[in-house]
C-alpha cells in the first residue's frame, strides 16, 4: 500500500495508518517482541475502532500472537495442566468435549471467541442437538475451565463463558431439574415394599444402607467388609468405586479411587436398621453361595454383590430403582394409595442421599454433624442443596411461630 498522510476528505492519518489504492485502510504496528502485525478495514472509522481494541489489548498485556490459536489447542494444553483429578472425573470432562465441541466449535480461533458466540453455541446444542439444560451447563463448565487457562496466559481479557448459561436458563426454566428427596411417606412406602418377601426383597439391604447413611453410591458399592466395625457399630468410608468410559471405542472399566474430597474420608455410625440390612446381605450371599470374584486395582471382598459375585454398577442400580418405581405404582393402581401416596416418584441413586439429609433436617439434628456424616466440606452445602423440607415439616415448623405468638399474647 502507498503511504498517504491524508485520506480522502483531508482527514489526517495517524502513525501506522495507510490508505491503499482500492480505498481500503490498514494499520501496522510492531509488538514488544519486534514482530510486525497489521489489520485492515474498509473505512477509516472501522480501522480506528480496531486500533482502539489493539491498544487496549496491549495495555492489558494480551498476547496478540496466541489469538490465532484455536480452542482445541488450548484444550490439549488444559489436559496437560490438569492434575490431581481422578480418571473417572477427567473422562467426565473430556468425553463431552470430544463429542460436542472438538469437531466444530473447537476449531474457532480465540480472537473470535466472545460472550455472544458462546451463548449462540450453547443455544445450538439445545436446538440442533436436542441436549438438556443440565448437559449444556456441564459443557459450558468444561469450556470455561479451558478458556480460563487462556485468561491466565494473557490471551483473553475475561472468560466469555461467565454468565452465558443465564440466557439459556431463562429460556428453559421449566426444564431445569432439581434433585429432590423422597417425602417421609414416600420413603416409608419404599422401605415397606422392599422389606416384603418377593423379587425385590434382595435389594432391601443396599438401598436401606444408602437411605440411612447418606453415603454416595460409589462409596456404597465400593464398601468392603473390612470397612465395617460391627463391635463399634461404625462404617469407615475410605474409597469410592467408579465405573467410567475409558475413551473412544475402548469401553468402560471400574476403578477404586479415594473419596470425592478429604472430608469424604469419614466414619459413619451404624444405626440398628443399617446393621440389620448389612447382616441380611451377608446371610443372602451365604445362603446362595455367592462369593466375591471382583478384583479392582487389588481391592476385593466387597460387601454388596450381584448373583454372580461381582460388584454393582451405578447404572445397574439406577435401572433397578426404575423397575421398583414401576412395581410400586402398579401396586398403587391395583390396590389404591398407601400412606397417602397416590403416585410414587421416579427415583435414582443420588435421590436416596438427598432423602437422608432431608430426614436429618426434619428430625432437627445438628447441621454440622449432618454435613460431617455426608462428607461435605462446608455445612452450607448441606443447607443449600441437600435439604428439601417436606410440606408436612414446613407446616409443623411454622406452627411453632403460631404457638409462640399465642402464648405471648395470653
Amino acid at each position: 500500500m502507498q503511504d498517504k498522510r491524508y485520506a480522502k476528505g483531508k482527514i489526517k492519518l495517524k502513525k501506522g495508518e495507510y490508505q491503499g489504492s482500492s480505498n481500503t485502510f490498514e494499520y501496522k504496528w510492531t509488538d514488544k517482541n519486534g514482530k510486525r502485525h497489521s489489520v485492515s478495514a474498509k473505512t477509516l472509522p472501522e480501522l480506528r475502532q480496531k486500533e482502539a481494541e489493539i491498544t487496549r489489548d496491549i495495555l492489558d498485556g494480551i498476547n496478540y500472537d496466541k489469538l490465532d490459536v484455536t480452542i482445541n489447542s488450548y484444550y490439549e494444553l488444559w489436559k496437560e495442566l490438569k492434575s490431581g483429578v481422578r480418571d473417572s472425573t477427567f473422562r467426565s470432562y473430556t468425553r463431552p468435549y470430544e463429542r460436542y465441541i472438538e469437531g466444530d466449535f473447537g476449531k474457532t480461533k480465540l480472537r473470535h471467541v466472545n460472550y455472544s458466540r458462546i451463548v449462540l453455541f450453547l443455544k445450538s446444542l439445545a436446538k440442533e442437538k436436542g441436549l438438556g439444560i443440565n448437559t449444556i451447563g456441564k459443557i459450558n463448565l468444561i469450556l470455561s475451565m479451558i478458556l480460563e487457562v487462556a485468561v491466565k496466559d494473557g490471551v483473553l481479557r475475561t472468560n466469555p463463558c461467565r454468565g452465558a448459561m443465564k440466557e439459556l436458563q431463562r429460556e428453559h426454566a421449566d426444564e431445569i431439574k432439581q434433585v429432590g428427596a423422597l417425602t417421609f411417606n414416600e420413603q416409608r412406602l419404599f422401605e415397606e415394599f422392599l422389606s416384603r418377601s418377593g423379587r425385590y426383597n434382595r435389594w432391601y439391604p443396599i438401598f436401606t444402607v444408602m437411605l440411612w447413611t447418606g453415603m454416595r453410591v460409589g462409596e456404597v458399592i465400593g464398601l468392603q467388609w473390612e470397612d465395617i466395625d460391627f463391635d463399634k457399630n461404625e462404617i469407615h468410608v475410605r474409597h469410592s468405586l467408579e465405573y467410567y468410559d475409558v475413551g473412544k471405542d475402548k469401553g468402560s472399566t471400574y476403578a477404586m479411587n479415594p473419596p470425592k474430597t478429604k472430608t469424604s474420608i469419614r466414619t459413619i455410625p451404624i444405626l440398628p436398621r443399617v446393621k440389620e440390612a448389612i447382616l441380611m446381605e451377608k446371610e443372602r450371599q451365604e445362603a446362595f453361595g455367592v462369593k466375591c470374584i471382583s478384583d479392582i486395582n487389588g481391592f476385593t471382598n466387597f460387601v454388596f454383590l450381584n448373583d454372580e459375585g461381582k460388584v454393582h454398577s451405578h447404572k445397574r442400580l439406577n435401572y433397578r430403582l426404575r423397575t421398583i418405581t414401576e412395581a410400586i405404582n402398579d401396586e398403587i393402581r391395583s390396590e389404591g394409595s398407601k400412606y397417602g401416596v397416590e403416585v410414587f416418584p421416579h427415583i435414582h441413586n443420588h435421590m436416596l442421599r438427598h432423602s437422608f439429609a432431608t430426614r436429618m433436617r426434619e428430625a432437627g439434628t445438628d447441621i454440622k454433624a449432618t454435613a460431617d456424616i455426608l462428607g461435605h466440606t462446608d455445612f452450607k452445602i448441606t443447607l443449600g442443596i441437600y435439604t428439601d423440607a417436606s410440606q408436612e415439616f414446613k407446616s409443623r415448623e411454622i406452627s411453632i411461630l403460631d404457638d409462640y405468638y399465642r402464648k405471648e399474647a395470653e
